[in-house]
């Protein structure tokens, strides 16, 4: 059995400028307790930034993501919140079945747009404009 750390393994940022698309993927097994906090800044401040260079598309992978707790899932909320409240949009790609459940049981997936993978996410950007 693996055992989870306590420090976060951070982010993995890619910026696809022609568009305006930044891929944003956990480096964690877990978003859990242990790590949000940290990750949580560093979510905010890469958003953040990356809206004021212009990006308005935002992709979240979580393929590498195994296990979230509450505190992983209010992480998500708060990108979601930090981009809807700037007027860009969010996608989430690659989740797990049972972390999509965990959204559908606390009645957030409605207010989030998930995708299969990060293609399909990038694809609906693309149909978007």
């Amino acid at each position: 059995m693996e055992i989870v750390g306590k420090k976060s393994q951070g982010l993995s940022v890619t910026a696809l400028k022609e568009d305006k698309t930044v891929i944003i993927s956990f480096n964690d097994r877990s978003l859990n307790f242990y790590v949000t906090d940290a990750l949580k800044e560093s979510l905010k401040e890469t958003i953040s930034s990356k809206i004021e260079e212009g990006f308005a598309h935002f992709v979240l992978n979580l393929d590498n993501v195994k296990i979230i707790d509450s505190c992983g899932v209010g992480l998500i909320i708060v990108a979601n919140n930090v981009t809807s409240s700037r007027n860009t949009k969010l996608y989430l790609s690659n989740i797990k079945p049972f972390i999509v459940k965990i959204f559908e049981i606390m009645r957030i997936s409605k207010h989030l747009s998930i995708y299969d993978t990060e293609d399909d996410a990038l694809q609906a950007i693309k149909a978007s404009k």
